[in-house]
């Protein structure tokens, strides 16, 4: 079937049918069911191996009133598979609590540690989710402390020296990797092998719980992961998505309040830098059971006080992890024949361990080269996390180093292990030879992606929104790229704090002219005004300030002799509205403001601030220039002052000791807010009543209603819910203060741009 006969049967622009063809969609049917999961027939969960047995082994469990404990892992697919397991299961009559190792401390898969504290808490059943298929010595030691144990995993099966598979010897191990990598179970995470059991035992015993309830977690999971969505993976998250728009649970919905998610707008995007960096932030800097607990929450007020702690532990995260970014690449910087290597290694004995990870990608996406970040001090066993490429095994890369590393496990684009500092020096040489050969012996490099010529005229919305019907995107199902050749630049502008981004506005000489925007561009030779261009792009459906737009991001951009590539940017930013000035810890806001008002006209400043000559956030107008001389409570907060204000000049001008968010002094000023609200008749119910005193003292609204709610019926529970958002909003001004200024203005424009 050719595109012009498959997008006349689905009714769709011809390069929809195009993308369809490509993605091995080559009937109507096909891509219907690629389109619509209701379209699609799901996999049957007794299809993944040893599926009967688990499901035997828990119905007896579960009939004999037998303690489970499911043992799961610290990253967002671990948390949301051990949060879909113990709903699951108490829904169907289980006795089922749930462990998750520290990371500092143990590290991923089983432990000793707790494998003897199960047994003495009289645990009968373990059940391991996205761990265990590596802890072949650990799963035995379980059963001879009297624990029949069940693997649910999905990370690589280990073998012997002779390339044998060695599983643990658990009462039943359940693993995508066990199937030919053609199977509609291939690809799916930790959480989708734990949602397939709780589905498989729920038809078994014909329960009352659909599974079904529990997608939204399942699509968080398959996001966090990175898993490649295809068959029965991009069904499930389809379905997931589908739910957490219209009907996510109590803690999620928490979540996204914290991270200012508004649901029916959510995308995978959303999940993959908004809702699981939050919950991996549990797990790295403090203990993952607070993603769990507040995942499975039941209570209103718990889960504001989970997700408020989470949002500052995140807030920390975001902090260290810009930190040990800036040091992985200043060391290349010190020294390039680092980056020469064909995999880059670095040792610091200041990183934290926790975060070796997610820098890791930030070096990948930095260099182009698969990296390992290592940390530990001189003496101590080191900890050491790697990220990959596509095309090369980093996981094989380092099993093929075991005589110099101690444990491991992980992917073939994402692995960790220990390591002892005096053999790093060893292990650097070794491991790049070994990736030197993987790549040698790939051949031709893979194949460029594939692109789809366009006209510029249909370059708008319109095509933008059947584009989204291909979503979501991710590995296995990208977002298709588009080419447009022959377009004449009418105009450049320079974006950013530091002008290092760009904005084209480029004519096909038909009247249709569009923008297009080119991160990190300015960095490259721009083409000359009225040359012609050819681009390979994104076309996708965006919303700033309550406005759909169609959004061109360029990807490749040719010109004369020149072939330019886009550097590649984790997220997308948006910062072209505003010229931003970073003078914060600056001793005296109000002689900048003059400097300004002698700049600009004096009519056009103002400030957001306390005192003589500043305005509290509600007082805000539209000027061209907006002084913050107060550290926002929160991105919210940041958004509603730009949303309030329209500038054209932000200026960061505040100081860290500017913000007082002591309980007492908070609940003294709002009972003195109370005091004249009541004698001028306001209702405390009233939002544009808690707006307002929220503004007036630079807090957040919840923080306010919090306090009134103390201050009118004194309560343990509310007490802590106000210490919690207290904390999260002191976590917020310490980013707002030690984040770099493009970062602490991005989180109030992604905001803006939501809604």
């Amino acid at each position: 079937m050719n595109p012009s006969e498959l997008a006349a049967a689905l009714r769709v622009h011809p390069l929809i049918a195009e993308v369809l063809l490509c993605r091995g969609c080559d009937t109507p049917e096909a891509g219907r069911a690629f389109l619509d999961p209701n379209a699609y027939t799901p996999t049957d969960p007794l299809a993944l191996p040893n599926m009967a047995c688990a499901v035997h082994v828990l119905r007896e469990a579960i009939a004999q009133q037998r303690r489970l404990r499911v043992w799961g892992d610290f990253d967002a697919d671990g948390q949301t598979a051990t949060a879909v397991l113990l709903i699951g299961l108490r829904a169907m009559g289980a006795q089922v609590d749930f462990t998750i190792p520290d990371r500092a401390r143990h590290g991923h898969g089983l432990n000793e540690e707790g494998i003897v504290q199960a047994a003495e808490a009289g645990v009968e059943l373990l059940i391991t989710c996205d761990c265990g298929i590596a802890d072949v010595e650990r799963v035995a030691l379980a059963q001879q402390h009297g624990m029949t144990v069940i693997v649910t995993d999905h990370h690589d099966i280990a073998r012997d020296a002779a390339g044998r598979i060695r599983l643990p010897p658990a009462a039943a191990v359940l693993n995508p990797k066990l199937l030919d990598a053609d199977h509609p179970f291939a690809t799916l995470p930790g959480v989708g092998v734990a949602w397939l059991l709780v589905a498989a035992l729920a038809r078994s015993i014909a329960a009352t719980f659909d599974p079904l309830a529990l997608l939204d977690l399942v699509a968080i999971g398959i996001v966090a992961d990175v898993a490649v969505q295809r068959k029965e993976t991009r069904y499930l998250l389809q379905r997931g998505l589908q739910q957490l728009r219209r009907q996510p649970r109590l803690g999620v919905r928490a979540l996204m309040r914290s991270a200012g998610v508004e649901p029916s707008a959510l995308t995978e995007d959303t999940i993959a830098f908004k809702l699981a960096p939050r919950l991996n932030a549990a797990g790295r800097l403090r203990t993952a059971d607070l993603g769990v607990r507040l995942l499975i929450s039941q209570d209103e007020t718990e889960a504001a006080i989970l997700a408020s702690e989470i949002e500052a532990l995140n807030l920390e995260r975001q902090t260290l992890q810009q930190r040990v970014e800036q040091e992985a690449l200043a060391m290349l910087a010190q020294d390039p024949s680092l980056a020469e290597d064909a995999v880059i290694v670095l040792y610091s004995t200041t990183w934290p361990p926790s975060l070796l990870g997610v820098a890791a990608s930030a070096v990948v996406g930095a260099t182009g080269k698969p990296a390992i970040l290592i940390a530990g001090q001189p003496g101590e066993v080191a900890r050491a996390s790697a990220r990959s490429v596509e095309g090369v095994d980093i996981h094989a890369a380092i099993a093929a180093q075991s005589h110099l590393i101690e444990g491991g496990g992980g992917h073939p684009m994402a692995a960790g292990f220990n390591i002892r500092p005096e053999r790093i020096s060893a292990f650097r040489e070794a491991i790049n030879r070994e990736v030197a050969r993987q790549l040698a012996a790939r051949g031709e490099p893979p194949p460029l992606p594939e692109t789809f010529p366009v006209a510029w005229r249909d370059a708008d919305l319109p095509l933008a929104a059947q584009i989204e019907q291909l979503a979501p995107f991710g590995p296995g199902n990208p977002c298709p790229l588009l080419r447009c050749e022959g377009l004449s630049v009418a105009n450049i502008q320079l974006l950013g704090e530091s002008r290092a981004h760009v904005r084209l506005f480029l004519d096909d000489g038909q009247g249709h002219q569009r923008e297009a925007l080119w991160w990190g561009g300015a960095s490259q030779p721009l083409p000359q005004r009225d040359g012609l261009v050819s681009l390979v792009f994104t076309l996708r459906r965006a919303v700033f300030r309550g406005r759909e737009r169609a959004q061109i991001v360029v990807q490749e951009l040719s010109f004369a002799d020149q072939h330019l590539h886009a550097a590649p940017l984790r997220q997308e930013a948006w910062l072209g509205d505003f010229l931003l000035r970073d003078v914060r810890q600056a001793d005296d806001w109000r002689a900048l403001t003059q400097t300004l008002a002698q700049e600009f006209e004096p009519q056009a400043v103002q400030v957001w601030g306390e005192g003589e000559g500043a305005l509290p956030r509600r007082a805000l107008v539209s000027k061209p220039v907006l002084v913050i001389a107060v550290p926002p409570p929160s991105a919210q907060a940041l958004a509603d002052a730009l949303r309030r204000a329209q500038p054209q000049v932000v200026v960061l001008a505040y100081r860290c000791a500017d913000a007082d968010d002591d309980l007492k002094q908070l609940l003294t000023a709002v009972a003195g807010m109370m005091k004249v609200a009541q004698r001028r008749g306001d209702d405390w119910n009233d939002p544009a009543v808690i707006e307002r005193m929220a503004a007036r003292i630079n807090q957040r609204d919840e923080t306010v209603r919090a306090a009134i709610a103390i201050l009118l019926h004194p309560d343990k529970r509310q007490l802590e819910l106000l210490r919690a958002l207290l904390h999260e909003t002191r976590a917020w001004r310490r980013f707002a203060c030690q984040a770099s200024a493009e970062a602490v203005l991005r989180a109030g424009t992604e905001l803006l741009r939501e809604g």
